[in-house]
């Protein structure tokens, strides 16, 4: 209902005046009227008047406005029928509710009350209950029960409890082994359910499961396939420095033993062994841990608003401009992994790249036929169309060549040549890059800019995996003054080759006073679930509404707020029957 009033001001006070409140009048051209939460705006040069704001105000000024300024016209809503017709609509409600099923209620997007089950994945040495504490909290808020799911619980308890080293690598090592007894690398994940299951009332309770934490990715796509898109996996980003005075001056770990603990973590070269670098990139939401508690605090309460459905809540620029990098990398055709890249100045996108070379600039992109509409790609274009990786090849040459000059010169038989050549294999010489035939994904970016004119200096690069050392010289002569990345690339020598030049981005960086390219680590919402989280009718999420039919906005009550993506405890067969019975009671 739009209602104008094109009387003075004063006039508008004064017919207004029974309802108290307090008047704003610093702007010209807009008068606003405050009341119990609720807002009236007038605007000075239509006589438009809006409402807006909270309960009970709200519906006060919507309720009396139009009777005070046109008593003619609009009969003031008698609040006491209102409140009545309200009363039996409830009662309505809950009757309608006890007799409706999980299902029924999950088709007409009114199931609220659903567990979660919370990933956490993080590196050792990771001061993980600065997250998980806060987490725990702000659920609480949003009505949840916590339920703390431990990995380490489900393997044997180790000798020691009191020295962290020998306490923690014989988790590692259990860890290891029952991966490699199983046959089964999710074998893990496994007992995270029989614990989850065995835990209390089950299916319609509102209830967090936090697990943690996980350390191989065939966990991760197991909790997946079990629990869809009711499962999230939170991954805590905390720098290498940091994560060994941990280790050393609050857990009493020696240098060498921290430094062993870290690489064994993040990948160990066994497919069974724990892969926390590979595990942390699959992560749904990203924490910085190098930010101060407040900043973490405030962004897991952003994360948990857009997982209950607060409509109003969008991406900041740097999580649209990552989104965006992952969409350029799925145009890549490499054979090993896809990698996307953005570079953006002013607050907008001026190039993208992705891992893949073409004659003239840019991918090959993926071709239609005119006529019969037919999909191809350009012969020997891909490098699937060559039948075969070349940097893979070029390293298996090299491995093979150091191998064999190695039994001639120690006089070995062809008996020890596995081992020699597993020998040269876990050595540095499987980390070259340079015989791959695509081109980078920031370096295709920063191409791109250079073949139609655009200038790169200060502006910032997002990309998925953290840049190799090749592309870093070339970032930093660029212009580039920052870098966001969310995948760690252990073969990278950046911070090494170029510590006059790179700077990562800590608590105690002053990034106002730096000359340096930052490099800093993503922290948001993942591509995964952008979509989900961010879009009002995209995605797995539930539709959203932001206004009412007379294009108020909608009040958001975290109390009441349901999951953005529910996790349903039934199968589709059942879903399918409630919607046959709704089909069924509908049409008699």
């Amino acid at each position: 209902m739009t209602i104008k009033f094109t009387d003075s001001f004063e006039q508008l006070k004064s017919k207004l005046s029974s309802l108290g409140g307090e008047w704003s009048e610093e702007s010209q051209h807009k008068k606003v009227l405050r009341i119990e939460g609720g807002v009236l705006n007038w605007f000075t040069s239509t006589g438009t008047i809006q409402f807006q704001g909270k309960s009970p105000g709200l519906e006060k000024l919507r309720n009396s406005v139009p009777h005070l300024l046109y008593p003619n016209e609009f009969a003031e809503l008698n609040n006491t029928e209102a409140l009545v017709a309200a009363s039996d609509e409830a009662v309505s409600a809950q009757e309608s509710s006890a007799t409706s099923t999980i299902e029924s209620s999950y088709l007409l997007n009114k199931f609220s009350d659903t567990e979660l089950v919370i990933g956490i994945v993080n590196p050792v040495g990771t001061e993980s209950n600065r997250v998980l504490e806060p987490l725990r909290d702000r659920l609480r808020i949003f009505g949840y029960q916590c339920e703390d799911i431990r990995v380490s619980e489900l393997l044997p308890h180790p000798s020691s409890q009191q020295d962290w080293y020998i306490r923690t690598t014989e988790y590692m090592k259990a860890g290891d082994q029952i991966r490699k007894d199983t046959g089964n690398n999710a074998i893990l994940a496994a007992g995270v359910a029989d614990q989850i299951k065995s835990r209390g009332q089950r299916g319609c309770a509102k209830i967090a499961y936090i697990v943690n934490s996980l350390k191989h990715p065939a966990e991760v796509e197991y909790l997946r396939r079990i629990y869809g898109n009711g499962f999230y996996l939170i991954g805590i980003h905390a720098d290498v420095l940091r994560r060994h005075n941990f280790l050393v001056a609050d857990k009493g770990v020696s240098q060498a033993h921290a430094e062993e603990l870290i690489r064994i973590d993040e990948d160990e070269r066994a497919d069974y062994g724990q892969k926390t670098r590979d595990t942390y990139h699959l992560s749904d939401f990203f924490i910085n841990f190098g930010n101060k508690n407040d900043y973490i605090k405030n962004t897991l309460q952003r994360f948990l608003e857009l997982l209950f459905s607060n409509p109003f809540r969008g991406p900041t620029f740097d999580k649209f401009a990552m989104f965006m990098a992952f969409s350029s990398s799925i145009r890549s055709s490499d054979l090993s992994r896809q990698v996307g890249a953005v570079i953006t100045a002013n607050y907008q996108i001026v190039a993208t790249g992705a891992n893949d070379p073409r004659p003239g600039g840019g991918q090959y992109w993926t071709k239609i036929n005119p006529e019969s509409g037919e999909a191809y790609d350009v012969p020997g274009g891909k490098d699937y169309k060559k039948g075969s990786d070349s940097n893979k090849l070029a390293q298996t040459e090299i491995i093979d060549e150091i191998t064999s000059q190695l039994m001639k010169s120690l006089a070995a038989d062809d008996s020890e040549r596995k081992a020699i050549e597993e020998i040269v294999k876990s050595s540095r010489l499987s980390d070259l890059t340079e015989y791959g035939r695509v081109v980078h994904a920031e370096m295709n970016a920063l191409l791109s800019c250079a073949r139609i004119g655009i200038a790169t200096d200060r502006a910032t690069l997002y990309c998925t995996t953290f840049p190799c050392h090749n592309c870093a010289k070339h970032i930093i002569d660029a212009g580039i003054e920052r870098v966001v990345y969310v995948e760690p690339y252990p073969k990278s020598s950046a911070f090494e080759l170029h510590s006059d030049a790179i700077t990562p981005k800590t608590e105690s960086v002053d990034a106002a006073n730096t000359t340096n390219v930052l490099f800093e680590p993503f922290t948001g919402v993942g591509a995964r679930r952008f979509l989900d989280l961010f879009s009002i009718s995209l995605g797995a999420g539930s539709k959203i509404k932001r206004k009412d039919k007379n294009g108020y906005i909608l009040e958001w009550d975290k109390t009441k707020a349901p999951a953005r993506t529910p996790l349903l405890p039934k199968s589709y067969l059942d879903v399918e029957g409630a919607a046959s019975e709704i089909w069924k009671s509908r049409m008699g």
